[in-house]
């Protein structure tokens, strides 16, 4: 899927994604059974082309994108309205974009020069809405009765590997929602792998669960936890501190932490620190027997890059803003949204780029680029002549 990337500049994004796979997928799940005109690859591909050059999405953007003359050179189709789009995204078979989500994740993390830490950085964003936009969605305890929210709760490497969309009430708490993303994604090839998470799950049995199903973890604990201590771990007391480069830890120690008065089934390790710039009191918790203190923070600290990685979909992939708000709607889009993160992070990757605003800015131009070569050629003009004045995207 990926395999032009290793040697780009781009060759023409929209052909990125190979037609057969997409047709498998079609046929699978039935996504074109009762539609002639938006079939899934023309929506999923009219999608992603207006992620990666629109600023701004919206219905009449995609109908605007529809009828554009580089869109149209690419699909050959006919115009169509902005209410059809709506229709079609409120009904299309989700399970077809999931399906395509999938198969990037592994497509990505196969490819070479791919090294990962064998992390997953697990948070939810949140999406607020007014109550009169949004049939779905939950309020939040003493929250305004006007605005409804919805979660997406996400596990990330350097890609979004794991995404759950979640409206229902209960999932208000991130001791449901986080507890339930993360339990989903254990399975038994990928139990090597630490999860990472902050301080919304608090429940003890949750840990306990983790535990019992050998699934490794770090995360924080807030500073008043009842605890009853085992051991310690290392040899680090008060008198002899470790220092990193953004703590300083104090202790490490085994002990059982208390949920009221019941105490919790499997011991948990506990790190005590102070923040170097600070001087504020963290407590870190982990199963993980074999790694140091220090490395252990370490890996939380790289928690914080979800946080980038949401700041990215809200302000450049503009996720905050609902195309369609049927429930169908928002999961096509976040899968959608998620496969063009995955494209950029390889395109990164292959360029040797950093962050996100650049990398997007220089794969658009490259897009557009490619669509205006593929209108030359199919107008019967002189490649040839398009590449030596412009360059070619082509290896």
């Amino acid at each position: 899927m990926f395999d032009r990337l290793r040697k780009m500049k781009v060759d023409a994004l929209i052909r990125l994604i190979p037609s057969e796979r997409l047709e498998q997928l079609a046929e699978s799940t039935q996504v074109d059974h009762y539609s002639k005109k938006l079939q899934g690859e023309i929506v999923f591909r009219l999608l992603l082309y207006c992620l990666i050059t629109r600023k701004e999405n919206s219905l009449r953007t995609l109908r605007s994108a529809y009828e554009s003359i580089t869109f149209k050179a690419l699909q050959n189709k006919k115009g169509i309205s902005h209410s059809s789009i709506s229709e079609r995204l409120s009904t299309i078979e989700v399970s077809y974009f999931e399906g395509f989500f999938k198969d990037c994740v592994s497509a990505y993390k196969n490819l070479d020069g791919i090294n990962q830490d064998n992390l997953l950085k697990f948070d939810s964003t949140i999406v607020s809405l007014s109550a009169n936009l949004i049939n779905i969605g939950y309020r939040l305890a003493g929250g305004s009765a006007s605005v409804k929210q919805l979660k997406f709760t996400v596990g990330y490497s350097d890609i979004p590997e794991v995404v759950h969309f979640y409206h229902e009430q209960q999932f208000t708490s991130e001791n449901r929602a986080l507890k339930d993303t993360i339990l989903d994604h254990a399975t038994a090839d990928n139990l090597s792998t630490i999860r990472v998470f902050d301080r919304g799950i608090t429940s003890r049995n949750t840990y306990d669960k983790m535990t019992s199903q050998d699934i490794f973890f770090v995360s924080r604990l807030n500073n008043n936890a009842k605890k009853e201590k085992i051991s310690s771990n290392e040899k680090i007391s008060s008198g002899t501190p470790v220092k990193t480069s953004s703590v300083t830890i104090v202790s490490d120690e085994w002990c059982y932490l208390f949920s009221s008065e019941k105490r919790s089934k499997y011991p948990i390790r506990r790190i005590e620190s102070y923040r170097n710039d600070t001087g504020e009191k963290l407590f870190f918790i982990t199963n993980i027997k074999e790694s140091t203190a220090q490395e252990i923070t370490e890996i939380y600290k790289k928690r914080w890059d979800i946080e980038v990685f949401f700041k990215f979909l809200k302000q450049v992939l503009n996720f905050n803003h609902l195309i369609n708000r049927n429930e169908n709607g928002i999961k096509v889009m976040l899968y959608v949204t998620m496969i063009a993160a995955i494209l950029l992070q390889a395109y990164k990757k292959a360029n040797k780029l950093t962050g996100f605003k650049i990398p997007l800015q220089e794969l658009k131009q490259e897009l557009e680029k490619e669509v205006t070569r593929n209108i030359v050629m199919l107008c019967g003009g002189n490649t040839d002549t398009f590449d030596i004045l412009f360059g070619s995207n082509s290896p």
